[in-house]
């Protein structure tokens, strides 16, 4: 069986696979994180797309989804979750680790999520430098 890239050491199929067939699966903010870092990394794009909330532009900039999807993803590490001002918003700090043409990067992002209609939604995020 193969492992979820989200880094939680779960399989696949048992971890970010649910959430993928249906968004309503993420039941906190850190789930649905890890299942947009595992869209990413497999070319959900999609997936990604349906995740942003109606109010972040990049939601319409597929081409620009597709371009991140093909960045070799390595490895997602989480630093800390923390809940918002209401019980439909939440945080994740992160670093995602990638290559693009042979070079490396970190992306490290405070990512915010709202729910709506019982689902998660990426926000926006402050990225750290």
């Amino acid at each position: 069986m193969k492992k979820c890239p989200c880094g939680s050491k779960r399989h696949y199929k048992n971890c970010c696979q649910p959430v993928h067939m249906n968004h309503s699966n993420a039941e906190t903010p850190e789930q649905l994180m890890r299942a947009r870092y595992t869209a990413y990394a497999i070319g959900l794009t999609d997936f990604i797309q349906q995740t942003y909330h109606s109010e972040n532009e990049a939601k319409h900039d597929r081409n620009g989804i597709e371009d991140g999807t093909l960045n070799s993803w390595d490895k997602l590490v989480i630093l800390d979750t923390a809940p918002g001002r209401s019980d439909e918003e939440g945080f994740v700090h992160f670093k995602a680790y990638f290559q693009r043409n042979g070079q490396s990067f970190c992306l490290q992002e405070r990512s915010r999520f709202i729910r709506e209609g019982g689902c998660w939604y990426y926000i926006d995020g402050i990225i750290s430098e």
